[in-house]
């Protein structure tokens, strides 16, 4: 899709900000010593001290958030297609740990019917029906205990490869400013490092290089519960923004990165959702989640991702559904059976009043490694024809939400004008019920940024003034753990909105922002909505 705009010049944080991009190529810019990490990396609390026991109240709400495992994804296939496209400076090293992580992960971390049990039995020995650390503090300290140690033996297999460390080497030498830690760094990985020293090793080459590679993975050897309580330790009790609330994203890629022949992930779908209803319950209502749907999956396996969904809708907590065309498909517009398959979950979205969550951002496109291109799918092309599509069949307009809402700090020419796009579609009588969200806007962590970031939202407010009731705050954990200060995320969004606010003069963006108009997404607030009659009771 075009625009009159397409041509105007674009401001210059649209070419230099730190974005996901960026960040690889800045790799050859610049290194961060060990001394110089603003937010350094510490293990996280046994338990957060602010845990709630009460109803959450669904004021302050992240709504776009991931806590799964990696036994419920396609390690390898994700991070050789889609992450290492995405970030080519360390393509070679996603290539080289990607198989090892799977085989480890997939045999050793906690599988979703573990898990439920593990939970179930907890709950039942203590009669808890929500997460305390009386109850719940001793099984955690004991799980997080197991897994990381698990983390840290993949660590020492990884760590103990020579490939690996020649390959790190490289990376720290592409910096362009080398200083005396980072010389220690690669003097350290000219051979193995002694047995127990690995962890701090791997911290010191994430310094190095100004992103957390090997700490952005653990959560992929951890319990769900676990992380869950690490969101609420980050983002509710060290943040000043204090979010209440989280929708956890499900996703589901066997079928796009592996196909029918290929192994499934050893948490099936029925179990992700089953385990994450149980932590939805035991949150009292702080997490609320959304199932995977594919349809290649569904046209290739007999509708099996619409019984997933339809199945996860019956368990409390579940409100909806997540989209992710990058893994190859269009919202709508594929034509045949892939058109046919969406249409259908669309229609039980409408029956249930159920929401959509999709990626909507110019990346992340599962590509060919030598292949890469153009990451449309996502785009407006593709919602256009889907919202439109719904309202002419079923009359109502449809609850999505665009992940990502274009990436309007993006440095993508192809995709600049996407934020504007979609403000246009929100105006069509079948954009009703459209929003976005503003998760893993990288460019908010640097002060610098500010004044950019905070001019581009208000030359969108000017754009549309439906952006005020529209777009939702979201992070985007554990993918936002690829950055070092991902701790300060709530926090700096916080800053550049509050200031979006007085410049446009929308009174009252910033409340709606991180939660009025999440709430309204969720159909919180209306009782015959699936996202208020599967959260009532929580």
């Amino acid at each position: 899709m075009q625009s009159q705009t397409a041509e105007e010049p674009k401001p210059e944080l649209l070419r230099s900000a730190w974005t996901r991009r960026a960040f690889c190529k800045a790799l050859g810019l610049s290194a961060i010593t060990w001394a110089l990490p603003a937010y350094p990396i510490a293990p996280p609390q046994p338990w957060p001290p602010c845990m709630a026991l009460g109803p959450a109240p669904h004021q302050r709400i992240d709504a776009h958030v991931h806590i799964f495992n990696g036994t419920d994804l396609q390690i390898a296939g994700f991070l050789k297609t889609s992450v290492a496209n995405e970030y080519p400076d360390i393509k070679e090293l996603l290539y080289l740990i990607a198989d090892p992580l799977q085989s480890f992960v997939w045999h050793n971390s906690p599988k979703a019917q573990d898990e439920l049990q593990r939970l179930n039995q907890v709950a039942e020995k203590s009669g808890s029906r929500s997460f305390s650390e009386q109850d719940f503090g001793p099984a955690l300290q004991e799980d997080r205990a197991k897994t990381q140690a698990q983390y840290n033996e993949f660590l020492r297999q990884q760590l103990r490869d020579e490939k690996v460390r020649e390959e790190l080497i490289k990376m720290i030498r592409r910096a362009k400013k080398k200083g005396a830690d980072a010389q220690r760094t690669i003097q350290a990985l000219d051979k193995a490092p002694p047995s127990g020293t690995e962890r701090e090793l791997a911290r010191h080459v994430d310094e190095s290089l100004g992103i957390p590679v090997f700490d952005y993975l653990e959560p992929y050897f951890s319990y769900r519960y676990s992380n869950f309580l690490e969101l609420v330790q980050q983002f509710t009790c060290t943040n000043m923004s204090s979010i209440d609330t989280f929708v956890a994203l499900l996703v589901d890629f066997d079928q796009p990165l592996v196909g029918s022949s290929g192994a499934p992930t050893p948490s099936s779908i029925d179990h992700q959702t089953a385990v994450t209803s149980r932590i939805c319950e035991l949150s009292r209502g702080h997490l609320v989640a959304l199932a995977p749907y594919c349809p290649l999956k569904d046209v290739a396996r007999k509708n099996a991702s619409l019984k997933n969904v339809l199945q996860a809708w019956k368990r409390p907590g579940f409100v909806g559904a997540k989209l992710y065309p990058p893994m190859g498909f269009y919202p709508y517009g594929n034509g045949g059976a892939i058109d046919a398959a969406l249409g259908r979950l669309y229609h039980e979205c409408i029956t249930s009043d159920a929401v959509i969550m999709a990626h909507a951002g110019p990346s992340m496109c599962k590509t060919l490694r030598k292949r890469p291109r153009y990451c449309t799918y996502p785009g407006p092309r593709g919602w256009t024809r889907a919202i439109e599509h719904v309202f002419d069949t079923e009359h109502k307009p449809l609850r999505v939400a665009l992940g990502h809402f274009g990436g309007p700090f993006g440095n993508k020419s192809e995709a600049h004008i996407w934020p504007e796009d979609f403000l246009d579609l929100m105006k069509k009588p079948a954009g009703q019920k459209l929003y976005a969200d503003l998760s893993y806007a990288s460019e908010v962590l640097q002060t610098a940024n500010d004044s950019l970031v905070v001019s581009r939202l208000t030359s969108l407010m000017t754009h549309s003034s439906l952006l005020s009731e529209r777009l939702m705050y979201g992070s985007d954990w554990l993918m936002l753990g690829l950055e070092l200060q991902w701790r300060a995320y709530a926090e700096r969004v916080e800053v550049v909105i509050d200031e979006t606010e007085k410049q446009s003069g929308s009174t009252g963006f910033k409340t709606r922002f991180f939660g009025g108009n999440a709430r309204e997404w969720l159909g919180l607030d209306e009782p015959m909505s699936i996202g208020s009659r599967n959260t009532a009771g929580l």
